[in-house]
C-alpha cells in the first residue's frame, strides 16, 4: 500500500516539519511507503529550507500566499494525481500541518480502507487536552443544507454525508472521478463540498472506528465590534465568505441558492446581536 501525503502550509515551519517526520514515522510503523507533497503558500519563516532539509521524499510546491488551504490542496493533489498512474492500493492522504498524529494512526486505518474498497475514509481528531472531538465526519442535520452534525466515532465504521479535511484517505482513482479537490473556495467548504460530490457520485465516505490524532478546534476570534466580526465571518477564511457560499451552494439548490445566503447571513446577525445583549 503506498500513501500519497499533501499537505498545504503557510508560516508554520515547526507545525509543518512535526507533520512530515511523525507521518513519515506513522507510515514505517505500519509498513506503508509514503511521500509528501508540500504546498508552501509563501511562507517568510523558513519552511521550504527546513522540508527541503528533510531526510524525507518531500515534493514542495510553492505559491505566492494567495491560495489559502482550497487552492493549495487542490493543487498538491493535482500534482499527485498527474505523476502517479495509481492502483487499488494507491492512497492520497489529506494532511493538516496541525495535526498531531498518532503513531499507529496509519496502522489503525488499515482495516477500514481494506473492509471498505474505494471509499473516501476520514479519520477523527480530539482536543489534546480533553480528548473531546473537535474534527471528524459530518452528517446533515435540519433543512438549511450547510447545517451539518458532528459524528461521534464509536468502534465501529460508519458512514458520513461529508467531513472535516485533517485527516482523510482517498483512493487514487476515486479522486479522478470525483475531479479533484475545488480550488475555487476561498479557503473553508473545500473539504465539505469535496464530501458532498462523492455522495452525488456514489463514492462510500467512511468514518473510521475512534480517533487518529490530536489537533485542537481553530480558536474563534475575539470578539469585536459587530462590524468587525462581520468582517471576519464574510473575510477568505471565514464561514460567511460569499463566493465560497455561493460555490458550495449553487451545486446543490441551483435555483434557491441565493435565499440560503440571505437566511445565513440573516441567522449570523441574529445570534451575534443576541450575544451583545
Amino acid at each position: 500500500m503506498r500513501f500519497h501525503v499533501i499537505i498545504a502550509c503557510h508560516n508554520r515551519r515547526a507545525l509543518t516539519i512535526r507533520s512530515v517526520i511523525k507521518a513519515q514515522e506513522t507510515a514505517d510503523a505500519a509498513g506503508i511507503e509514503v511521500d509528501f507533497t508540500v504546498f508552501d503558500d509563501g511562507s517568510r519563516d523558513g519552511t521550504s529550507n527546513a522540508l527541503s532539509a528533510l531526510r524525507h521524499t518531500v515534493l514542495i510546491l510553492k505559491g505566492d500566499g494567495s491560495a489559502f488551504w482550497a487552492k493549495s490542496m487542490a493543487l498538491a493533489e493535482q500534482q499527485v494525481l498527474t505523476s502517479t498512474e495509481g492502483g487499488d492500493d494507491e492512497y492520497i492522504v489529506w494532511l493538516n500541518d496541525d495535526v498531531d498524529i498518532d503513531l499507529k494512526a496509519f496502522e489503525d486505518l488499515l482495516p477500514t480502507l481494506n473492509e471498505h474498497r474505494g471509499a473516501v475514509v476520514v479519520g477523527a481528531m480530539r482536543d489534546p487536552d480533553t480528548s473531546k472531538i473537535t474534527y471528524s465526519g459530518m452528517r446533515r442535520n435540519g433543512r438549511h443544507p450547510l447545517n451539518l452534525a458532528l459524528i461521534m466515532p464509536t468502534a465501529q465504521s460508519q458512514l458520513v454525508d461529508t467531513f472535516n479535511g485533517n485527516l482523510v484517505a482517498v483512493p487514487v482513482e476515486a479522486a479522478r472521478v470525483v475531479g479533484g479537490i475545488d480550488g475555487e473556495f476561498s479557503h473553508a467548504f473545500a473539504d465539505i463540498d469535496y464530501g458532498f460530490r462523492c455522495q452525488r457520485l456514489g463514492i462510500d465516505v467512511v468514518l473510521a472506528p475512534g480517533t487518529y490524532g490530536a489537533c485542537p478546534r481553530n480558536a474563534p476570534p475575539l470578539r469585536g465590534s459587530i462590524r468587525g466580526d462581520w468582517r471576519a465571518f464574510t473575510g477568505a477564511k471565514g464561514g460567511g465568505n460569499y463566493h465560497s457560499l455561493r460555490r458550495i451552494l449553487r451545486k446543490s439548490n441551483a435555483w434557491t441558492w441565493w435565499s440560503v445566503i440571505m437566511i445565513s447571513y440573516g441567522l449570523w446577525l441574529t445570534r451575534r446581536v443576541l450575544r451583545a445583549g
